[in-house]
């Protein structure tokens, strides 16, 4: 179990009674559950930059129930069939951090998080407010800025760097995601992305700080990501005193790309691993 960060741990901040986030008429929240029920803890997935609860949706969320673990994953507002795409424009990442704790007050008993991307770093700032069962975090954008992967990107895609300085989201070609799928699946997928706040993508480059996280943590990544840097995994799991699990050829989409089953196995022991929750350090 990982510790990091000096804040004490509060549910609720000032400015969520001050500037509360704006509410949201629905959330998608796409879900298979076992049958029979296995005991087995609930995963809630969230999403990265552009995508949706599709990207889990399509193998993850049903491999997971069949393995006996009831299966959720969450559109962040704007995206997906959640509302909020009036808005989008507006969105921070402390509004995505509000989804993630109204779909987990729905779930019968506290989750395992799994963010991939960007939205691993919604999934750490929501484990420093609430007592999850364990953190996932999938490619995970750095918490420390991610200036540095933005330079590393704008040397071989120059007009990405251009398009975040402008509020544009950042491409989702197909062999930027990809390593292992074929050429007309991961066009289909790349197809399905969406946009994203220009605020979210400018507030990826400024330091995030995160109090303090009290449950077990892994992190996965890819030496092949093309949006995040083999350095900032490193640092991010270190952070938290674990290893990175690397899954070499895979591209930064690892719940889709070929050899999904692999990771998702990983996460799954991960999960299965866990102390019962009434034994779980709670805050």
């Amino acid at each position: 179990m990982s510790s990091r960060g000096s804040r004490r741990t509060r549910v609720m901040r000032q400015w969520d009674w001050s500037l509360p986030s704006r509410p949201v008429s629905h959330r998608e929240v796409i879900s298979a559950m076992p049958d029979p029920p296995a005991g087995r803890p609930p995963l809630l997935m969230v999403h990265g930059i552009a995508h949706a609860a599709w990207c889990f949706a399509e193998n993850w969320v049903p491999a997971a129930a069949q393995a006996g673990f009831p299966a959720h994953a969450l559109s962040l507002r704007g995206h997906g069939a959640s509302a909020g795409g009036r808005h989008l424009r507006r969105t921070l990442i402390r509004d995505y951090v509000h989804d993630v704790m109204q779909a987990i007050t729905e779930l019968p008993e506290p989750p395992v998080l799994i963010g991939h991307s960007m939205g691993a770093i919604v999934a750490q700032l929501v484990a420093e407010r609430y007592p999850l069962r364990g953190l996932v975090l999938l490619t995970p954008a750095p918490l420390h800025s991610a200036v540095a992967d933005l330079v590393a990107i704008a040397r071989d895609r120059p007009a990405d760097l251009v398009r975040a300085v402008l509020g544009r989201t950042l491409s989702m070609e197909p062999d930027i995601l990809f390593e292992g799928l074929d050429p007309a699946t991961a066009r289909a997928y790349s197809d399905r992305t969406s946009t994203e706040s220009p605020f979210v993508q400018w507030e990826l480059l400024l330091p995030q700080r995160v109090g303090p996280v009290r449950c077990p943590v892994l992190v996965v990544g890819t030496p092949s990501d093309r949006l995040v840097r083999v350095e900032d995994v490193q640092r991010t799991a270190h952070a938290y005193g674990v290893e990175p699990v690397w899954f070499p050829g895979m591209g930064h989409d690892v719940m889709l790309d070929a050899g999904w089953e692999r990771v998702l196995d990983t996460v799954l022991r991960f999960a299965a691993d866990l102390p019962p929750w009434g034994s779980v350090q709670k805050v």
